[in-house]
């Protein structure tokens, strides 16, 4: 595989790190079953950013925290099958942002999923001392019938809240606003598409050559 300007580029076996990307922040955003997560977790494991998983770090607080209003904010949440409070959402972000593994750069599987979260990013940044870090968005892009044939029946993840009507929903709520959100974004950062309806390898690779590009 060779980038832009020629240079070959050799991908080695999983397991490695093998791709500088300097200091930087990738965040990767798109729909229900888009690939996210995959895509986020092989690139944390070429550069050796740490993965930060926004659903992840507030299951984590909802599940051990019972000793601030973080951990009590998030299952009220969970059970309401809603967003968190934005104030509160900065302020846990800004905490995880801030640790010392992140000096170089992360990536962030999720996130700006409304017009509220994507103007308060650079401020999140700058809260946990980040804000000079610069930042490349990943967009995947997948049809609503991809999200569905990947997330729903024998070939889905089996998830209880993977049913048709629960995908269609998460959908309604990605999709909202989100022309806004992208121009922000792209007004801010560099904004990247990727078509992520090739298998999984096929999209790595993709995304690869546009962050060398």
């Amino acid at each position: 595989m060779r980038n832009r300007s020629g240079k070959e580029i050799i991908i080695p076996e999983e397991g490695k790190e093998w791709l500088d990307l300097g200091r930087r922040i990738i965040v990767f955003i798109g729909p229900e079953g888009s690939g996210k997560t995959t895509q986020a977790l092989k690139l944390a494991e070429a550069t050796g950013k740490p993965y930060i998983s926004t659903g992840d770090t507030l299951r984590d607080l909802a599940e051990n925290d019972h000793t601030t209003k973080y951990g009590e904010a998030c299952r009220k949440m969970f059970a309401e099958h809603a967003y968190l409070d934005g104030g509160l959402l900065l302020e846990i972000l800004a905490l995880r942002f801030g640790e010392e593994d992140t000096t170089n750069g992360f990536v962030l599987d999720g996130g700006m999923r409304t017009v509220e979260e994507t103007e308060d990013f650079q401020r999140i940044l700058n809260l946990s001392g980040r804000g000079d870090l610069p930042i490349t968005v990943m967009l995947l892009i997948i049809s609503e019938g991809t999200s569905i044939e990947r997330l729903v029946g024998e070939t889905g993840r089996n998830r209880t809240d993977d049913t048709e009507h629960g995908v269609r929903t998460r959908l309604e709520k990605y999709f909202f606003k989100l022309e806004e959100r992208l121009r922000l974004i792209a007004a801010n950062w560099r904004l990247t598409p990727v078509n992520a309806e090739d298998p999984v390898e096929k999209t790595f690779l993709s995304l690869i050559l546009e962050l060398l590009g």
